[in-house]
């Protein structure tokens, strides 16, 4: 709830129409997403806790499947919507911030997963954390 109340204090005059959270958790790790559902597309706040300092950036994505059941623990979301990367502090935090206009939430379940910065451009799972409404639609 404190980030919509930043989001509003930045002046913003749309309302969201749907909140959704996720706790992030893994490998010693510990953060959360906020996804905002506006008339004119998403707005994706994550945080993370517990990088290690200085470490550079860590890709994240919602993970969604046709199927409409995609979850953490099955690791089954084979389509993603991408997320501006996480980047380590010197403290081992990392915030991001995306913007996506003109997107709509998938139907079915969705779950946000970061993955650690390897050699590769998408290292294997290293925090993730299923999306659950907080607020409906108004």
């Amino acid at each position: 709830m404190a980030v919509l109340a930043m989001w509003g204090a930045l002046g913003q005059m749309v309302l969201p129409k749907e909140v959704y959270y996720a706790a992030l958790s893994g490998q010693g790790l510990r953060g959360t997403a906020v996804v905002l559902v506006l008339p004119e597309g998403l707005e994706v706040f994550v945080y993370l806790e517990g990088l290690k300092p200085g470490s550079g950036a860590y890709a994240n994505h919602i993970h969604f499947n046709r199927a409409g059941n995609a979850n953490c623990r099955e690791q089954n979301g084979d389509q993603i919507l991408g997320l501006t990367s996480l980047v380590a502090d010197a403290n081992g935090r990392a915030v991001a911030f995306t913007r996506l206009p003109g997107v709509r939430l998938p139907e079915g379940s969705t779950y946000v997963n970061v993955h650690a910065n390897t050699p590769t451009p998408v290292g294997a799972s290293i925090a993730c954390g299923d999306l659950k409404e907080i607020v409906g639609g108004y």
